[in-house]
């Protein structure tokens, strides 16, 4: 019985390149925009064809949020050549907006809104005594970083941290999730290990807390298994599954969740984080910002 040939070889390819090559650069860019900012980066490196409609504005248009916040003069110096080229400038690094107290930035996988809250612009109860906290000048400013201001932490009871944005800020229809980036001061025991700290976040007037702890950290071991670290020799705190543990990060700094939320589309009141711990003397705690991301 003859058996049917099915084209599986080099001759085969070509001529699916070719039937690709005949499609319209329009209808390959409509199809792109239906992915990712990722995969268009994908098809553009791996393929002549589709270079010309995945580097497209008609394609990076689609990944750039519709509503792009006003920024801080000199943030965007010239007008990008590209939808594309705009895309990478917000999603390399944060733009400052008008006030410079916040940043935003574009998540590189779903082209999202993420904003960072300096310092500055965080309600800190007792901030604005130096009796209690100071201000410490970072230094130089880098283009990641940004905010060359921290609030050092010298000693209080009351330690009351908030911040707010507005959900009309973020994408919409999507998993968000604060952080707060911080240091604690080097000698080690900052009293910061217990009682644990409530992380809030409030939104459509619901509360959500969880317990977290400043002075640890939390790792993957050699072996792929977590393991947690209280940041004092001398200490011994029981840290249960529902504490939530500060990360290392690249930087220097640390972060640690406060909370998540969805933010559904069509809401236009606040978002509200804080951290709180009221009943122990601490200091040293160093608090950069709030940093609200995309969930991953």
């Amino acid at each position: 019985m003859p058996q049917s040939r099915v084209g599986t070889g080099k001759g085969s390819l070509e001529t699916a390149a070719c039937e690709i090559d005949r499609l319209p650069e329009e209808l390959l860019a409509a199809v792109i925009s239906l992915t990712s900012p990722p995969d268009a980066c994908r098809a553009a490196a791996v393929s002549r064809t589709f270079r010309p409609a995945a580097d497209s504005d008609a394609v990076w248009s689609c990944f750039l949020p519709r509503d792009l916040p006003q920024f801080a003069e000199g943030e965007l110096p010239g007008t990008p050549p590209s939808k594309k080229a705009l895309f990478r400038r917000l999603s390399d690094q944060p733009a400052l907006l008008p006030c410079k107290l916040v940043s935003m930035q574009l998540d590189r996988a779903t082209g999202a809104k993420c904003y960072t809250l300096s310092a500055r612009s965080l309600h800190i109860a007792w901030g604005d005594t130096p009796q209690y906290w100071e201000w410490i000048d970072l230094g130089v400013v880098d283009e990641v970083k940004r905010f060359s201001e921290a609030a050092k932490l010298r000693g209080v009871w009351w330690l009351d941290i908030r911040g707010k944005i507005n959900r009309m800020m973020l994408s919409e229809n999507l998993t968000y999730a604060a952080y707060m980036v911080f240091k604690l001061a080097d000698d080690g025991f900052n009293l910061l290990h217990s009682p644990f700290q409530d992380a809030t976040v409030s939104v459509a007037g619901s509360d959500s807390t969880q317990q977290v702890c400043l002075q640890s950290y939390m790792e993957v071991g050699d072996d792929g298994v977590p393991q947690k670290h209280i940041l004092s020799p001398h200490i011994r705190v029981p840290l249960t599954d529902d504490i939530v543990l500060p990360r290392k990060r690249a930087d220097g700094w640390m972060e640690v969740e406060l909370g998540e939320f969805y933010n559904e589309e069509g809401y236009d009141d606040e978002v509200s984080v804080s951290l709180m711990e009221t009943h122990t003397w601490k200091y040293g705690l160093v608090v950069w910002g709030i940093e609200i991301r995309v969930k991953k």
